[in-house]
C-alpha cells in the first residue's frame, strides 16, 4: 500500500481516542491488505488494534509504562535515519536473533546484583501496581572489553525483547542541529515499541557541559538527552554504556536508577574464561589455571584474544606440555610491552622463579604435582626450585 507510514501514523493517532466506528474502518482495512498479500502492513496496523486493547485490559499481561500506548515491534519495522546522509540511527536485534554461548562471565557478587536488577524489570507491572516505580534505566561503566555490550545483549534475551542498539558516536553529525534531532528521532523510535534501548558509547554525547574544548552544540545535545532520558523513565527499559565515565554530565549520571560498574575479571571468573575460550584442544587444568594466573587484570577481551594465539599456534604446531609453553613464549614476543603485565614478563624471564611465584599464589592453588606438569619436569626439581 502506498504512503503505508503515513497512514499507520493516522491511525495510531487516532486511536488514542477511538470509537466503535474508527475500529469497525481500521479492521476492514487490515483484512483488504492481508487479501491484497500486504501481510506486514496487515500485521502492524492489527497491533494497533490490539495494543488499545491490553491498555484497555484491567489485568493486562504486559507492563504499561506510561499512559501512551506501545506497540509489539516487528521485523518489518524499519530504524530511523539520519535524514542527512541516509545512514541508520539504531540496528534491531531480536529475541532468539543474537550469538549463543556468549553470555559475559561475572565475579559471583556482581551476577548477582544483576539478576536482582533483571528480576526487577522482570516485576515492573507488579511494582507499579503496588505503587512502587520500577528502576527502568541502567548505566554499565568501566574499561573496555569487560563484557558490558554481552551482557546487555543477555538482558534483553532474559527479558524477551528487542534490543534497539545505537552507538551514540553514530549520531553525531557535522549539521548544526542534527545531532540533536537524531537523538530525539532515536527516543521517539524506542518509546514507540516495546523494546530495550542500548546507548552504546554513551559519552560521545553525554560529555560535561561545561568542558573548554567544546562548542555550544554540545550543550544543546545532552540537554535534548537529558529531556528524552526524563520522558523515556515512564516508558521504557533503557542501558546506556560507556568505558569513560568521568567524562559523563552530572546531570546525566543522576538520571539512571542503576549504575554498575563492570570490572576486570577476577580469579575464578579468569579460570571459567580461559576454560570457555581453550575449549576445542587438549589442555590440562593445570594449564588453565596457569593462564588465568597470568592474565590477572586482563579484561575478557584480551584474555581472548591470547587464547585464541594458542589455539592457532597448536593447531598449527601440535598440542603437548612444551608446545603449549612455547605458544606462550611467541605469545608474549608477539606482545613485548609487558610494563602493564608484571606477571607475563615473569614467564618470559626463567622457569624457576615462576615456579616459585605459582607456589605461593593466594588465589589459585598450585600443588608440585600440578607444577610438575605445566613445567614438564619432575616434582624433586619443583621442590629443589621453590626451596631456593
Amino acid at each position: 500500500m502506498e504512503n503505508f507510514a503515513t497512514v499507520l501514523a493516522i491511525c495510531r493517532t487516532a486511536m488514542r481516542s477511538p470509537n466503535p466506528t474508527l475500529i469497525r474502518n481500521i479492521g476492514k482495512l487490515c483484512d483488504a491488505l492481508a487479501k491484497q498479500g500486504h501481510g506486514d502492513q496487515a500485521e502492524s496496523l492489527s497491533l494497533v488494534l490490539a495494543t488499545k486493547k491490553a491498555t484497555d485490559s484491567l489485568a493486562p499481561t504486559r507492563v504499561v509504562l506510561a499512559a501512551a500506548s506501545v506497540e509489539r515491534m516487528t521485523r518489518s519495522v524499519q530504524a530511523p535515519v539520519d535524514k542527512e546522509s541516509g545512514a541508520p540511527l539504531a540496528s534491531v536485534v531480536f529475541p532468539g536473533e543474537g550469538e549463543k554461548g556468549l553470555e559475559p562471565i561475572l565475579d559471583a557478587p556482581l551476577s548477582k546484583a544483576i539478576e536482582a536488577l533483571v528480576a526487577e524489570w522482570q516485576s515492573a507491572a507488579m511494582l507499579i501496581k503496588a505503587g512502587i516505580r520500577p528502576p527502568l534505566n541502567l548505566l554499565l561503566y568501566g574499561a573496555p572489553g569487560t563484557g558490558k555490550t554481552a551482557l546487555a545483549k543477555v538482558i534483553a534475551e532474559q527479558m524477551e525483547l528487542p534490543l534497539v542498539t545505537a552507538r551514540l558516536d553514530g549520531l553525531i553529525s557535522s549539521f548544526l542541529g542534527t545531532t540533536a534531532r537524531n537523538i530525539a528521532n532515536l527516543f521517539e523510535f524506542a518509546n514507540r515499541y516495546d523494546c530495550i534501548l542500548l546507548l552504546d558509547e554513551f559519552d560521545a554525547v553525554a560529555k560535561v557541559r561545561d568542558d573548554p574544548h567544546e562548542l555550544g552544540e554540545i550543550k544543546r545535545v545532552v540537554n535534548t538527552l537529558l529531556q528524552c532520558l526524563d520522558d523515556r523513565r515512564e516508558r521504557g527499559f533503557t542501558i546506556a554504556i560507556t568505558n569513560h565515565e568521568h567524562l559523563l554530565d552530572a546531570a546525566i549520571w543522576r538520571r539512571f536508577d542503576s549504575r554498575v560498574e563492570i570490572p576486570r575479571p577476577g580469579a575464578q571468573s579468569r579460570v571459567r574464561m580461559v576454560a570457555r575460550f581453550l575449549s576445542g584442544v587438549p589442555v590440562e587444568e593445570v594449564d588453565i589455571d596457569f593462564l588465568a594466573w597470568l592474565t590477572d587484570g586482563r579484561s575478557g577481551a584480551e584474555i581472548e584474544t591470547l587464547c585464541n594465539s594458542i589455539k592457532r599456534y597448536l593447531v598449527m604446531n601440535g598440542t603437548g606440555r612444551k608446545s603449549l609453553l612455547d605458544a606462550l613464549r611467541v605469545n608474549a614476543l608477539l606482545s613485548a610491552d609487558h610494563s602493564d603485565s608484571p606477571r607475563q614478563a615473569i614467564f618470559a624471564d626463567d622457569s624457576e622463579k615462576l615456579a616459585r611465584r605459582l607456589s605461593s599464589d593466594e588465589e589459585i592453588r598450585f600443588t608440585q604435582e600440578s607444577l610438575a606438569r605445566l613445567f614438564n619436569t619432575t616434582q624433586s626439581t619443583i621442590s629443589r626450585w621453590t626451596r631456593k
